[in-house]
């Protein structure tokens, strides 16, 4: 079957044919139809063929309409028939019909395509907000890191400086001392010959 070919459904098969939809299925089942089923299980045929079909079976002319009060089917008595439209109208709503689904098909694969990019933005949002958080705590870490060195630096320089104050310090400390000691020594050699010259000035009286 050629898909550019226009197509009908089972319904409208049977109102071209003036049967009922079984008698259009029994017509597939023997091979005088062709039809092609979807996934659902419904029914499609090219309308060529069915009008070819109607004309062998000497059923109504194609152009011919049926006029609003007949019924389609065997049986007049039915309930279940549909009462009849013009023939080229009940066509063109079952096309608009099989046109209107062939869009909400469209329209669903759309939205799941949208659903889905949309589901793909998220998530590359949310990894970029993680990725955004690490960067930040990296910085962070780093700036403290950055911090707690300089600190450390300058705590050093004070100690270093420190230090060297009471180096300075010990230095002078250790003159004094040397200076005092020295002192000490004079002093006591001064005693020494001051007691010398006291005891000669009482030995001798003088």
């Amino acid at each position: 079957m050629d898909p550019r070919e226009e197509r009908i459904g089972l319904y409208g098969a049977a109102a071209i044919l003036d049967v009922g939809a079984e008698e259009v299925i029994r017509l597939v089942e023997q091979g005088s139809l062709r039809s092609e089923r979807d996934e659902e299980g419904v029914y499609s045929f090219v309308l060529s063929e069915v009008l070819e079909l109607a004309r062998e079976r000497g059923t109504r002319d194609a152009g011919e309409e049926i006029f609003e009060g007949e019924v389609i089917g065997e049986d007049s008595h039915s309930s279940s028939r549909l009462p009849a439209v013009p023939f080229e109208r009940y066509e063109r709503l079952l096309q608009q019909g099989q046109d209107f689904k062939t869009r909400l098909e469209e329209r669903t694969r759309q939205m799941e395509e949208i659903r889905k990019e949309r589901d793909a933005a998220r998530l590359e949002i949310d990894r970029l907000w993680e990725e955004i958080e690490r960067l930040r705590l990296s910085e962070f870490q780093r700036e403290l890191q950055e911090k707690t060195i300089s600190t450390l630096e300058e705590e050093k320089k004070k100690l270093e400086e420190e230090r060297e104050r009471l180096i300075q310090e010990r230095m002078k400390l250790l003159e004094e001392k040397s200076q005092l000691a020295e002192e000490r020594t004079r002093l006591e050699a001064e005693i020494k010959v001051l007691k010398n010259r006291s005891f000669w000035s009482r030995l001798f009286g003088g």
